[in-house]
């Protein structure tokens, strides 16, 4: 399916690539800026790509090509500043038999060629293009410790269980930079997830959801018992200000 990408009429994205232009990029010379991921939307993402893939690749290749990765070009570098879930899942469903030829199409969102370093992650950093807080929300952490490959991205269970509260309409969707990760370390600093580790179950990941070939989500009884818990502190006042919030309404 991927290689219809990489064989598309888009050149592949030069050093001097211009801000609004489009192209095309193997997911191996994509730079993540973030640390982590949800597990629970990466599989279920990728479920979803799988299905596609199964019933015709031409509509994986249509859904890629809506959704173009939006990055910052940095001499040879290009950084992935958006859709990490994304790259991550398509990542997870293609590399077995694509190897390093996956690829995607990408949208430059600006090229900081002629900054110098400590400049350009100031500059991404004032403009919301890099999230330096690690699985564990701890940070901020040094630049050069970002994964090097978006296979290396570490799943954070809060920030699962935080996709998993949205999904269920616990907050709004939202444009806000870094939503799902101010209320992952929201719900962080409030509910214990590793309570069942003398049972052996130690996150939210490892006890609360499996998700299916096709992409379906299903809580276990535990599961459901968390997100119950955490749907109400939501709507509390004490989430009042966070992005997407509802409240009792």
């Amino acid at each position: 399916m991927s290689k219809h990408v990489c064989d598309s009429e888009f050149s592949w994205c030069p050093s001097d690539a211009r801000v609004d232009d489009f192209y095309k990029l193997r997911i191996e010379d994509l730079s993540p800026t973030q640390f982590a991921v949800g597990k629970a939307e990466i599989k279920v993402r990728a479920g979803h790509m799988r299905k596609k893939l199964k019933k015709d690749p031409g509509k994986l290749h249509d859904y890629l090509r809506v959704r173009p990765i939006p990055i910052v070009v940095r001499g040879d570098k290009f950084y992935l500043v958006d859709h990490h879930h994304l790259v991550r899942a398509l990542y997870d469903v293609e590399h077995k038999s694509l190897g390093n030829n996956i690829c995607v199409y990408v949208k430059v969102l600006a090229n900081a060629s002629s900054l110098e370093e400590v400049y350009f992650w100031k500059t991404m950093h004032e403009r919301n293009m890099v999230y330096l807080f690690d699985r564990a929300g701890g940070g901020p952490q040094q630049p050069k410790m970002l994964p090097k490959h978006i296979k290396e991205l570490a799943f954070d269970p809060y920030r699962s269980l935080a996709w998993i509260v949205r999904e269920q309409h616990g907050y709004i969707k939202n444009n806000a930079p870094f939503s799902e990760f101010k209320w992952a370390n929201f719900f962080r600093t409030r509910v214990l997830l590793d309570q069942d580790i003398l049972a052996g179950k130690h996150t939210f990941d490892d006890f609360a959801f499996e998700v299916d070939e096709h992409g379906r989500l299903e809580l276990t009884d535990d599961g459901k018992e968390v997100v119950d818990e955490v749907l109400y502190l939501a709507s509390s006042n004490e989430a009042r200000g966070l992005p997407g919030y509802r409240g009792n309404g």
